[in-house]
């Protein structure tokens, strides 16, 4: 598996990132500076821009007012890496991580409100969620007989009371692996999407079991009954 340990984090109006090639032949390099810049860019780099669209998890809402905080580092990821035999890549991440995550929010809590940071206090909410993919590891094939490509990621949930304490740390993971057919961009883009459907069902059916979130749920929902109990005496 070739390990990520860096991204490229962008403020709007987004950027894409060419980055020159390191491993193109001197000869390679010299036939293709007749053709311009652009065709030699484009011979030696992979790119990969992952959009999809993802399911809405069938789950009951938790009865919270959650703030969400999708920081630039989300938003505009994308990975960069020189594979050895084969080219420069880069994986553009930010569009994906908006279309999983706000939906799966919008489904697991009662109410969800984009925030900018911490803190957070005096807007009502019962907590605030940090979002962040931390790890993106990825393996193109070259031999021959090798048929898939595949693709491991790691996001980590931070849950904080509004006043920014910090209540937990979760890390999620997910797999993907996709049929080698075609271009390899096209492989490595479907083995991403399934690695983030992955991600997004265990965020959906294991947050709330997560013990630092549980025991946060129930101090949450006790001090909700007592003061409901308070406010009809």
């Amino acid at each position: 598996m070739l390990t990520f340990d860096y991204h490229y984090a962008m403020s709007s109006p987004r950027r894409r990132i060419a980055s020159m090639p390191k491993f193109c032949s001197p000869g390679r390099v010299a036939a293709l500076a007749l053709t311009g810049a652009a065709a030699w860019l484009s011979a030696c780099s992979s790119s990969v821009v992952v959009q999809s669209t993802f399911p809405t998890p069938l789950v009951e809402p938790l009865p919270l007012r959650m703030g969400v905080i999708m920081d630039d580092d989300l938003v505009n990821y994308i990975h960069a890496e020189d594979v050895p035999q084969q080219s420069t890549w880069t994986i553009d991440l930010g569009d994906a991580n908006v279309a999983l995550l706000e939906p799966l929010f919008e489904s697991m809590f009662l109410e969800t409100r984009v925030v900018e940071g911490l803190p957070a206090s005096g807007m009502g909410l019962d907590g605030v969620l940090h979002p962040a993919l931390e790890k993106f590891e990825f393996d193109v094939p070259i031999g021959e007989r090798d048929e898939f490509v595949e693709v491991w990621m790691q996001y980590k949930l931070t849950l904080y009371e509004p006043d920014g304490t910090m209540v937990a740390e979760w890390p999620v993971s997910g797999y993907g692996k996709a049929e080698l057919r075609g271009k390899r961009e096209e492989a490595v883009h479907r083995a991403a999407v399934v690695a983030m459907r992955e991600v997004g069902a265990s965020i959906s059916t294991k947050f709330a079991a997560q013990p630092q979130v549980s025991y946060w749920l129930e101090e949450k929902t006790n001090g909700a009954t007592l003061s409901a109990g308070q406010a009809s005496n």
